[in-house]
């Protein structure tokens, strides 16, 4: 499973609001980075620009599950926007996106961030 907090949506889910978003978007796994966008202004985005894949791996996920190497990926991933507001992403985003990370029931995480 995919966790990120850099802004990455799946349209025809909203884009975060950049200004700040204490809300979480649900990524299918069937989709590739092509067909993801991210919605931030608060990092340098040339990489991000040129592959998605080096803030949110999902084709290369993807690819490691093609091959046999991994046995498979949940059916969703998570990603977060920016917020200033820490103590309300902590105490209400944080668990209810915990709660759906572990109705996945994954094997591993990997988290990355914006």
């Amino acid at each position: 499973m995919l966790v990120s907090s850099a802004g990455i949506y799946h349209p025809p889910d909203p884009p975060f609001d950049v200004e700040g978003d204490l809300s979480y978007r649900r990524i299918p796994s069937s989709v590739t980075a092509a067909e993801l966008r991210y919605a931030d202004a608060h990092y340098p985005h040339d990489c991000i620009d040129a592959d998605l894949n080096c803030v949110f791996p999902i084709d290369r996920l993807t690819d490691l599950v093609r091959g046999e190497h991994i046995g498979g990926a949940t059916e969703f991933h998570f990603s977060t926007g920016f917020t200033m507001a820490l103590r309300d992403f902590r105490d209400n985003t944080v668990p209810t996106l915990v709660a759906e990370v572990v109705q996945q029931r994954p094997d591993a995480v990997v988290l990355t961030g914006g």
